[in-house]
């Protein structure tokens, strides 16, 4: 199921603002609430993205890019599931380093370069029947709706997106 991006003023759940819209490194905002913050790695390969990440980053649908899937764990329990998307054709030779990540928080390196510029952040809201939904449903056994973000980084030669979708232990849920 593909998620509904939008701009954040067309959709704006009031509660999660301040999560989704955090101008700044979310693996920096995660670091402070737990030291014991970690990176799992699920699954890094070559092969084309989904359309709607090609429309948004501009690029060919079939365009060679890496797709990085990752759990970011906080108190030792999963609160983000992030998809990155990096097209080859961006990542020039000082680039490279940020394809091999292993489990390293790609956000540390997007935000301390400052030959990197963030971009703009569409959000959406998935159901339990996306993939981050099933995650959820799995770690937690529980249903609900959950809502996340997508950014694009402007590289040299390009630019990558990288998306952010809160599992429900997240503190942003917080009433």
């Amino acid at each position: 199921m593909t998620p509904n991006w939008q701009e954040p003023k067309l959709a704006n759940p009031s509660v999660l603002t301040d999560w989704l819209l955090d101008p700044g490194s979310l693996t920096a905002k995660l670091k402070a609430i737990s030291p014991d913050f970690r990176v799992e790695v699920l699954f890094q390969h070559q092969l084309p993205c989904q359309p709607h990440e090609a429309e948004f980053l501009g690029i060919s649908p079939s365009a060679d890019t890496l797709v990085r899937e990752v759990l970011l764990h906080c108190n030792n329990r999963p609160w983000v599931y992030a998809r990155s998307i990096l097209p080859l054709a961006a990542l020039s030779n000082t680039d490279q380093a940020l394809a091999k990540m292993g489990t390293n928080p790609l956000g540390e390196q997007l935000f301390s370069r400052p030959d990197i510029t963030p971009g703009r952040i569409q959000i959406a809201s998935f159901s339990a029947d996306t993939k981050p939904g099933q995650l959820n449903s799995q770690y937690y056994n529980t249903q609900t709706t959950l809502w996340g973000r997508r950014r694009m980084f402007h590289l040299q030669h390009g630019a990558i997106s990288v998306a952010e979708v809160f599992l429900s232990p997240t503190p942003c849920y917080a009433k």
